[in-house]
């Protein structure tokens, strides 16, 4: 049996800082969906910097993530 891996879902996720409690960093989530699974990373990137720059708190890292879906061919 052959698959084929098909990409039909992408999400973009800035974690941001907001702030500190007992010497720790509070992370928080700000998910974006429905981002083109084949839009490129660089492409991606550029888009989560110039969303992390509205951001009111600091992004401390940037996640992308594919759902894709598996077909026999």
């Amino acid at each position: 049996m052959a698959l084929q891996s098909l990409p039909y879902n992408s999400r973009l996720i800035l974690r941001v800082q907001i702030g500190v409690q007992s010497g720790n960093p509070v992370l928080r989530n700000r998910s974006f969906n429905n981002v083109k699974p084949n839009a490129p990373d660089e492409a991606v990137y550029v888009v989560a910097q110039t969303l992390g720059n509205l951001q009111k708190y600091p992004v401390v890292k940037v996640v992308r993530t594919n759902d894709e879906e598996l077909v026999e061919v």
